[in-house]
């Protein structure tokens, strides 16, 4: 997948990951979606996993633990 098809479907995706309890943010990382967790979950990889399924299906994740992200 194209960087370019990468922050099409980053943009697609976003708002739907944003609403899943435990993610606190979505980027791109190295070639794949990048989800940022607030905790580790296999809840919430799952609930993930389910949302990029219906939008581009065989689209690698990455995910990385990294907190509740806050506005300084």
């Amino acid at each position: 997948m194209s960087k370019t098809d990468l922050v099409t479907l980053k943009k697609r995706v976003s708002p739907g990951l944003l609403n899943i309890a435990g993610v606190s943010g979505v980027g791109i990382s190295g070639g794949t979606l990048a989800v940022y967790l607030e905790v580790d979950s296999n809840a919430v990889r799952q609930a993930v996993e389910k949302v990029v399924e219906t939008e581009a299906a065989n689209v690698p994740v990455t995910y990385v633990v990294a907190g509740k992200f806050r506005a300084h």
